[in-house]
């Protein structure tokens, strides 16, 4: 048996997968706080609560052979050592906080050459811009900072000794050398970042240590089983679906909406608002889009109007897509990435009327997100060195039929549907089996769809262009 524990914005699923392919699953939720605005935290002992919870519902951990990891990207833990073991110095800060927007200045006048080994352009919740704002506001938390770990880091770090990271979650932090594949030295000493404070880098799939004794006890594992580094969780998503061997584009929609290209392992984009990762595995890259506004946003909205997503879905199916809407949901509440690169961008509903109803309300977020989305597919399409030729959808929003053929209809493509909802947990089993040797873990069915037509799909895209441009603009 393998276990794949994944570490999501809003919650940790565990996977534990037995050498017949069956899968059991166990999630628990945490909360994202926001002290002040713009801030986005978790507290990284609700990760550690979480995992545990989940793993106590799992049955026959005494048979796990290895554990792999994945988690969400960019952001990071300023942790100190103690006793031997370590200890977070504040909250995680998530890629979803805004508080250094002023420093994406500072790392936008670097070098063009730096510019370029870097990879990325500079982005708010990203961890060099978050590291540049500790410096500055809390200095002398900055100066006791032992080490920052990016979220699967911070949780295997209390399975087993030592402190590392992968190639895929140092490649996210724009403090990585895409050139030499290690961390970027000039980068470092130019924004006054020590190096001390950074892990060291390992493939996704090495093994960094085994259960130890207190781990054992603590979580419910064997002690002494092989533990790897993992990947963040998008390349580890596309380890879970093999999609570094497809020609296919990969959406997966949870807090935010990520579409994902395999590129060759020497790519760079030319496209700053494109996000370049280093793969799970060696000799390969990901190309990603990364649309900040996904699922943090329906859920917001649902929550606000007082839905439950069932009831939201039926209400919708009920509606069809025969007439169109009058309304255009601008979704941006955590600003946007991909191809904005704006994090001053606010949401909005326009064109609100007194015939508008909670399901016009909430059909017109979905094609909110649904045309970011497009926008994003749209800008990785322009940038990618081959045709895409179909686009796979994975995640838990991937199981409503209505979101996927108003998706498809959209983005004109076959869909191919994966028959998995955890695709980045059964990444993180696969670099487990790979790292020990164990059996193979195939690849997940695909359920294949041809393209949605709804008639009116292309005029709405255009308007909801057009309306998101101008809200943009008054939101500066």
């Amino acid at each position: 048996m393998y276990l794949g524990i994944d570490l999501g914005t809003g919650s940790a699923k565990v996977l534990l997968y037995d050498k017949s392919g069956r899968q059991t699953v166990r999630s628990k939720t945490y909360q994202i706080q926001a002290p002040k605005p713009g801030w986005a935290e978790i507290d990284p002992n609700a990760w550690l609560s979480a995992v545990r919870n989940a793993l106590s519902e799992l049955p026959d951990l005494k048979r796990v052979e290895a554990v792999g990891f994945s988690g969400q990207m960019h952001g990071f833990v300023p942790i100190k050592r103690k006793h031997g073991g370590i200890v977070n110095l504040a909250p995680a800060i998530t890629w979803a906080d805004r508080r250094g927007a002023q420093y994406v200045h500072t790392l936008e006048k670097l070098d063009p050459e730096i510019r370029r080994a870097i990879g990325n352009a500079p982005a708010t919740g990203m961890a060099a811009v978050t590291a540049l704002w500790l410096r500055d506001n809390a200095p002398t938390m900055f100066g006791k900072i032992d080490a920052i770990l990016m979220a699967k880091d911070y949780v295997r770090a209390h399975l087993v000794e030592g402190l590392q990271t992968d190639f895929s979650d140092a490649s996210g932090t724009l403090l990585y050398d895409f050139e030499r594949r290690c961390w970027h030295f000039g980068v470092l000493e130019q924004l006054g970042i020590p190096k001390r404070i950074l892990p060291d880098i390992v493939d996704g799939n090495a093994i960094v240590g085994a259960i130890t004794k207190k781990a054992a006890t603590r979580f419910g594992l064997p002690a002494g089983i092989p533990v790897v580094a993992g990947a963040g969780d998008t390349p580890a998503a596309a380890i879970g679906t093999g999609l570094r061997k497809s020609n296919a584009a990969q959406i997966s929609i949870g807090t935010g909406a990520q579409i994902s290209l395999s590129v060759p392992p020497k790519f760079m984009s030319s496209d700053q608002s494109l996000t370049l990762f280093e793969g799970a595995a060696a000799n390969h890259r990901l190309l990603v889009a990364a649309v900040l506004n996904g699922g943090l946003v329906l859920e917001w909205v649902r929550r606000t109007l007082g839905f439950s997503w069932d009831d939201l879905y039926t209400r919708l199916e009920a509606r069809g897509f025969e007439q169109s809407l009058d309304l255009v949901f601008v979704p941006y509440l955590s600003g946007e990435r991909t191809p904005h690169m704006d994090a001053h961008a606010r949401g909005s509903w326009t064109g609100l009327s007194l015939h508008h109803t909670r399901e016009d309300l909430v059909l017109a977020a979905l094609l909110g997100v649904a045309s970011s989305v497009r926008l994003g597919f749209e800008t990785l399409e322009k940038a990618a060195t081959k045709e895409i030729t179909s686009i796979r959808v994975v995640g838990g929003s991937a199981g409503y039929p209505y979101w996927r053929r108003l998706l498809s209809a959209l983005l004109g493509k076959e869909f191919h549907v994966s028959t998995v909802g955890n695709s980045s947990a059964l990444g993180a089993v696969r670099l487990a089996a790979e790292a020990t040797g164990g059996d193979h873990v195939p690849d997940p069915d695909f359920n294949v769809e041809p393209p949605a037509h709804i008639a009116w799909i292309d005029e709405y895209y255009e308007r909801h262009r057009s309306t998101s441009d101008h809200i943009r603009q008054l939101s500066r």
